[in-house]
């Protein structure tokens, strides 16, 4: 009889049998069972005969279809009190999807027959179905799901002192604002003393005992609090201090967590959850839950060591749905100062580290850990705290914004004025690709050069005699310059930075002659891999790396958008610095028009003009074209179509005007600058418009 009750009070909360009378609900309660499913398991296959009726009565299901190679298809999403498989019961075909549970769900079933039997004997009930059907359909060829998608992401560190709960903070809001949809903050806290008497005193929301909604969790919005300001919804909820000797407590404890988190998917895009320190079960059931894990740690080999358990805990209870893009560690250095050389962590944790989190956090923001949302404060814009939260929530997102710097030897120093506008707009960027020149520029400017900064590097070469200090002349037999000075240079610049050591995530491309494959560097020494990336064929000696020999990321891929695509990034703007063929053509005409003019110039007017002009035109036939020139326009030439290919992959193309400017004219500093920015300026509005593309228009 409880068993039968019990089930009674699951379909009576179900919202398509609301309305329905005592003997309605107790007939359709004889005919139902109600099973669990783990994470991860596939409640029913695409292609399988109709058998169920079944409904979501706690937890998240994905519907999906196998498009080629395996790829999941079609996606769907199925929160609590929503049902599925009722198309084939009603067609007899056989299921059209897959539907597998996100997290640990429990699903009632009804079998073919007796739903057949129960919509006859209660009429209403198959009217609802239909009208239901009817509006599913229609969705269905409007190409809308009949869910959104929400994500579960946890943050938890193994030890105090990391800033967990700042970071869970910080992360909710920046979610908020940077997408506009809806996001709950839970703080899962432990209870103590000081808990129960703020659940005593306090008479406002967002303050509950999980024991106070065990079996019962569509009581949780009843608890939901808003900081009206952010429009941010939070709710705290208390665990009760378990003997760790009553097994059955413990389990009965663990088991709420799914429905608890999985109660909010629902209402909510993004559910974040704080998690308390030490591993218990509940701590660990949360993680295994989420769709996102964050496990904030500090360089310390103490405190590292303790996380590297947790991702073995946690790789132990996923198994093979165990993966690093979805749990990611994240490292707040113990000394302010300090370079951190994420390699070395890396070795230790044998994991790759996701990002660090500065270990000062700026004026404005005060790190708490308090149970009251109002003792929080939200980071400034624009500290180095603020832009790496801010990109994170971006990711997460999926509203990343992708810089993509191409190649193009001395014409690259236009990317210095682009990067000169988009730092007075404003505009974020999330990842930086480079290749060739871009990739020289991209590397500084993603260790903290500004393009002030960037600007000065580059009047460095404002005349040719400083240009000359690089040249390093070599046997020609791969290149004409060797490259020890552009390497010494570099290493000025970027000392002994690695890609670990970027303010911005940033990747360069390089090209592997040998084996004609294109290289994405993503690792190691930043000198090294810009070394790589400008290897212009015919110039600079290549790089000789054991088997392979690495030239110019431009020769292949000039512009290489296709890297941002490869990750998934939805918002991209391209610069191409090469110069189109009516780009030459007009300024290889002006060029000759000046030539002219300078020609016609008298002995007797200007006599000194006039022998220079002569005897550096008599030079220049001597030695130009040569093989180092040829070479190069002959390149760029073909990198030019194959940037045009690329741009059609990003949403914004900025191409400045550089007709009239040789491929080794790196002296025309300020003028190629100016350039950039006025291609920038005039390509702005595009670029409002795309940051705005993929926000929610409404909470």
């Amino acid at each position: 009889m409880n068993h039968f009750m019990w089930k009674f009070n699951v379909i009576k909360h179900l919202p398509v049998f609301t309305g329905l009378s005592w003997f309605d609900l107790q007939k359709i309660a004889r005919k139902t069972s109600i099973e669990d499913y783990k994470k991860g398991m596939v409640v029913s296959r695409e292609g399988n005969p109709p058998d169920f009726f079944y409904a979501v009565v706690s937890g998240r299901l994905q519907a999906y279809t196998f498009g080629r190679a395996g790829i999941k298809d079609n996606v769907d999403f199925i929160h609590k009190g929503m049902y599925f498989g009722i198309i084939s019961l009603f067609t007899g075909e056989n299921h059209s999807m897959n539907f597998e549970t996100i997290n640990d769900s429990v699903i009632l079933k009804i079998p073919q027959d007796d739903f057949k039997e129960i919509l006859k004997t209660i009429p209403h009930l198959a009217i609802v179905f239909s009208e239901v059907l009817s509006k599913r359909i229609r969705r269905k060829v409007k190409g809308t799901q009949i869910a959104f998608e929400s994500e579960i992401i946890s943050v938890y560190s193994p030890v105090t002192g990391t800033g967990c709960t700042t970071f869970s903070y910080n992360l909710s809001t920046s979610l908020k604002k940077e997408t506009n949809k809806r996001v709950v903050l839970v703080r899962l806290l432990k209870q103590s003393g000081a808990v129960e008497r703020t659940l005593e005193s306090s008479s406002q929301k967002g303050y509950v005992a999980l024991n106070e909604l065990v079996g019962c969790f569509e009581k949780v919005q009843g608890h939901i609090a808003q900081d009206v300001s952010l429009q941010l919804d939070f709710l705290n909820v208390f665990i009760p201090a378990l003997d760790r000797q009553n097994v059955a407590a413990t389990e009965r404890l663990t088991r709420n967590i799914a429905p608890l988190i999985t109660s909010l998917v629902g209402d909510y895009h993004y559910v974040v959850v704080d998690l308390p320190t030490g591993m218990e079960d509940v701590v660990l059931e949360t993680l295994i839950q989420s769709d996102q894990v964050y496990v904030l740690s500090s360089d310390k080999k103490p405190e590292l060591a303790l996380s590297r358990r947790v991702l073995d805990r946690l790789e132990r209870s996923l198994k093979d749905r165990f993966k690093e893009d979805k749990i990611r560690v994240l490292i707040r250095p113990s000394e302010i100062k300090s370079y951190i050389h994420f390699e070395e962590i890396d070795r230790f944790l044998n994991y790759n580290v996701y990002t660090m989190l500065p270990a000062e956090v700026e004026d404005g923001f005060v790190p708490v850990d308090t149970a009251s949302h109002q003792s929080f404060d939200q980071c400034r814009d624009y500290t180095d705290y603020h832009r790496v939260v801010t990109r994170l929530a971006r990711s997460i997102g999926r509203v990343l914004v992708g810089l993509v710097l191409g190649g193009g030897a001395a014409l690259g120093i236009a990317h210095i004025g682009v990067l000169k506008v988009l730092e007075r707009e404003k505009v974020p960027i999330d990842i930086v690709i480079g290749s060739s020149m871009g990739a020289l520029i991209g590397s500084m400017w993603v260790t903290g050069k500004d393009a002030k900064s960037l600007e000065e590097v580059g009047q460095e070469f404002k005349t040719v005699f400083k240009l000359h200090k690089l040249v390093d002349l070599v046997i020609p037999i791969s290149g004409i310059i060797g490259g020890s000075g552009i390497k010494k240079w570099l290493r000025r610049h970027l000392g002994q930075r690695t890609f670990y050591g970027t303010k911005i995530p940033f990747k360069v491309v390089a090209y592997d002659l040998m084996r004609r494959e294109e290289m994405i560097i993503s690792h190691g020494s930043l000198v090294d891999a810009v070394r790589q990336s400008i290897s212009i064929p015919g110039v600079l000696e290549p790089v000789k790396k054991g088997n392979q020999v690495i030239i110019d990321g431009g020769v292949l891929n000039p512009l290489p958008t296709n890297v941002l695509t490869g990750l998934g990034i939805k918002k991209i703007i391209a610069v191409n610095v090469l110069q189109s063929p009516s780009d030459v053509s007009t300024g290889l005409d002006a060029i000759l028009e000046r030539r002219a003019k300078k020609a016609a110039r008298t002995f007797s007017k200007y006599p000194l003009q006039f022998i220079v002009f002569r005897v550096r035109r008599f030079m220049s036939s001597i030695f130009r074209p040569n093989i180092s020139e040829i070479i190069t326009m002959t390149i760029q030439a073909s990198e030019y179509e194959i940037a045009k290919h690329s741009e059609e992959y990003a949403d914004v193309n900025i191409h400045p005007d550089l007709s009239g400017v040789y491929w080794y004219e790196f002296y025309k500093v300020e003028d190629l600058i100016q350039r950039g920015e006025k291609a920038t300026e005039e390509c702005m509005t595009e670029i409002k418009t795309l940051l705005q593309r993929g926000r929610e228009t409404s909470p």
